[in-house]
């Protein structure tokens, strides 16, 4: 789009200076709270606020460290970071997954592209290191309240390349061929007999055309005619060139309300009028993106808000601030912001930025402006515990639990050092410069004069200058115990010990009342979660140029393509919500002991369960018994790498047997038909049939078969019949048990022995001797 003329700037920029201005009073106070809680998490504890500066200072006792008194003991603990990390990784041990749903149950189209939806989102989900990103929206909730997303796509080399075809459509001349007796158009396949053989050579009579002149029969009459000749416009598609473009990502990233000025009186997203997302960079990167700035942005004039810089500057400069940073203001209007000028100049805005606008600006200067939603890339927090948009911050109700536990550190290290008694001695009674010069030893003598009439003891006095009271500790406790509740930070979110709880059972109770602590914060980003994937996956797909691909790992440990084809997105999705329930994420130990309570149940159904095949690798890793070997696990790894072979291969067709087909003819009856058998066998006395064939039999169900069946039929044929005959050789192996463990056949009992024939023959075993009569 063109950039705006100097009218349309000049309007845009008194707009944004409107919604700039508006509420700064209360901006500022909102600057100063988060700032200080940056500070807090930064552990720079000890401040106050100057109205002279406008900034929070450290006081100069705290500059001076242990060179002053103050500064020796204020040794402060960060317990407010502590509270905050711990509610923090409770949240964070799992990402809301996000699955997407078709717009028509029934319609197959939208099926496809819903479940390619759920591909899209566990790309953006790699593009985007979920993980770290929801663990500094945490942050930003915890230390600012109001949490925003900025969902964009952005164009990048790195991200991979396509290449697009370009054609041209041109107009060429044709020549076709006319019937001169039914003016029918002659096709391309003709019959054609040549008039050379009609004439002999030497006949010097005949003209040289006759000798090539075609005659051909017409399709529509039938008659053998010499066709007549027409030129005809015929209009082709030509390439002309190829070329080269980047590929885009959907980027997301979270700012709070340091970054993001949204009107305060504002209700929810619905209600901002303008979003303006600001922040400082160096002078350089500005001119890179916009030189045409280059004469009205220059080194030492950087500075346009310094209170606003102030707010957002890393708190790592401690007091002192980067001066050739300049401040860049991007901002959303909606189209009922243009209502702040007059009706005309309004008109012509909502002309030419219907959608809403975004203005770029740099400073106090213009230096960008496009049509553009706010809606379509921004995610604003809804809290239901608020009327408005913006709400105080969890880590808000710490500060003070922060300031007491500082003081009382402060206080017990003072009053454990003057709480060391001070003695005092009558010079007259000790000799000051003899003990000062003597070696101070263990057992040691010192001379001492006492007065006349008096012990010794009374020319010393010992004044004890401070003692720690004894409410000092249980209320450092209980300050404690208050943190605790403010935040939800309980002891057992974090595995701290519990007072008064010896068993886990009360362990694992105290845990679940920590984290329902928590449910309405998990329940109020989770909506946020799924409203930003709401925005990602329709922005994916429409920028989306070329068919994606990724590699990934199952649960068995191979290797596999996801592809993610831009075919299979021309459905609609309906809607896009949260994959779980609501409920809280559960950690590794919690994972661990429900598999070991379920072993314990000792049920016929869960137990078969548990030993499902997919199963298996899943009760390995959430034991935690790397080492730990699962029987059959190499035939599962054996048969996904045959299924990924058989996939790529076709059926062996063997062709019946030729006495087989001599008796069907001699019996007239119809040859049987030829055997199909798989591109790898089976081995009958290696494999686990029963294993290997039930994983055939979920693969070919799976949605990697039901796709396999529609683009390679052959392929999911073969795997098919590699699983038949891995049935059929498992029931001979049983067949053969049974009839190795039947017990053999009773002897007949009326059948005696055979005597020996011969007289000199011996006799065996008890049997009777005959008598010779």
């Amino acid at each position: 789009m063109s950039e705006p003329t100097d009218e349309v700037s000049a309007l845009l920029k008194q707009i944004v200076d409107h919604f700039d201005d508006e509420d700064r009073a209360v901006r500022d106070r909102q600057i100063r709270t988060w700032r200080r809680l940056k500070l807090l998490w930064e552990n720079v504890q000890h401040t106050y606020y100057s109205e002279v500066a406008h900034d929070w200072r450290v006081p100069e006792t705290e500059r001076a460290g242990e060179d002053s008194d103050q500064g020796f003991y204020d040794k402060p603990v960060n317990v407010y970071r502590a509270y905050l990390e711990s509610i923090i990784a409770a949240l964070s041990v799992t990402v809301p997954p996000i699955t997407c749903y078709p717009d028509d149950a029934d319609n197959p189209i939208d099926v496809i592209t819903a479940k390619t939806g759920d591909k899209v989102a566990a790309l953006i989900f790699k593009h985007n290191d979920a993980p770290l990103l929801w663990l500094h929206a945490l942050f930003v909730f915890c230390t600012e309240g109001m949490t925003a997303c900025y969902s964009y796509a952005k164009e990048d080399e790195k991200y991979g390349t396509y290449t697009e075809s370009k054609y041209e459509n041109t107009v060429e001349e044709h020549q076709i061929s006319i019937c001169p007796l039914c003016g029918t158009e002659m096709g391309d396949e003709v019959i054609t007999e040549q008039l050379e053989d009609k004439f002999q050579p030497g006949d010097e009579d005949v003209e040289p055309y006759n000798l090539t002149q075609e005659m051909d029969i017409c399709p529509n009459c039938a008659q053998t005619v010499i066709p007549d000749k027409q030129n005809n416009s015929v209009p082709i598609t030509r390439l002309v060139g190829k070329t080269t473009h980047p590929k885009s990502r959907v980027c997301m990233e979270v700012y709070g309300g340091l970054f993001v000025k949204v009107p305060v009186w504002a209700r929810n997203q619905a209600e901002c009028s303008y979003l303006i997302y600001s922040y400082e960079t160096h002078f350089a990167n500005v001119l890179e993106q916009y030189p045409n700035l280059r004469d009205k942005v220059v080194k030492g004039q950087a500075n346009y808000d310094l209170y606003e810089q102030w707010g957002r500057t890393s708190p790592q400069y401690h007091g002192e601030h980067p001066v050739n940073n300049v401040t860049v203001r991007n901002c959303w209007l909606r189209p009922s912001s243009y209502n702040v000028l007059n009706k005309d100049e309004a008109k012509e805005l909502r002309k030419k930025y219907p959608a809403g606008c975004k203005v770029v600006m740099v400073n106090d200067y213009v230096a960008h402006a496009c049509n553009e939603a706010l809606d379509d890339y921004w995610t604003l927090t809804y809290n239901p515990l608020s009327d408005y948009i913006h709400f105080d911050p969890v880590g808000l109700l710490l500060t003070s639990v922060q300031d007491i536990t500082n003081d009382l550190i402060s206080l017990v290290l003072q009053t454990v050092e003057h709480g060391i008694p001070q003695t005092f001695a009558d010079p007259k009674v000790l000799n000051f410069n003899a003990y000062r010069n003597s070696e101070v030893i263990p057992g040691g003598i010192y001379p001492a004069t006492p007065k006349s009439g008096r012990a010794l003891s009374e020319g010393f006095y010992e004044v004890k200058t401070a003692t720690l009271s004894q409410e000092v500790l249980p209320f450092a406790s209980k300050i404690q115990e208050i943190g605790q509740l403010v935040s939800g930070a309980l002891p057992s979110l974090f595995g701290g010990q519990m007072a008064g709880s010896r068993t886990a059972s009360e362990y694992s109770m105290s845990r679940a009342q920590a984290l329902q602590r928590l449910q309405s914060t998990w329940k109020m980003l989770l909506h946020w979660w799924k409203n930003i994937y709401g925005k990602a996956i329709p922005l994916y797909i429409k920028e989306m140029k070329d068919d994606e691909k990724q590699v990934k790992k199952d649960e068995f440990g191979n290797f596999v393509n996801v592809f993610i084809r831009r075919a299979e997105l021309e459905g609609k999705i309906g809607s896009i919500e949260l994959e779980a329930n609501e409920n809280l994420p559960i950690t590794w130990n919690q994972q661990k002991d429900a598999i070991m309570e379920l072993f314990n149940i000792n049920n016929e159904e869960l137990m078969s369960t548990l030993a499902s095949p997919e199963n298996l690798p899943y009760i390995k890793k959430a034991i935690g018994l790397t080492d730990y070997i699962i029987p059959g696990e190499d035939d599962r790894q054996k048969q996904y790498e045959e299924i990924h072979l058989l996939v790529n291969s076709e059926p062996i067709v063997m062709p019946p047997d030729p006495m087989m087909m001599e008796q069907a003819m001699m019996a007239g009856m119809p040859p049987p038909p030829p055997m199909e058998l798989p591109s790898i066998e089976a081995d009958f006395d290696v494999d686990n049939h029963a294993l290997e064939g039930d994983i055939c039999r979920r693969w070919l169900v799976s949605d990697a078969g039901r796709l396999c069946k529609l683009e390679n039929p052959m392929g999911y044929k073969n795997v098919l019949l590699h699983m038949k005959m891995h049935k059929d050789m498992d029931m001979q192996k049983q067949m053969q048990e049974m009839m190795m463990q039947a017990p053999p056949p009773p002897p007949n009992e009326g059948s005696a022995k055979k005597p020996p024939q011969n007289a000199g023959e011996e006799m065996q075993g008890d049997q009777n001797a005959p008598t010779i009569q």
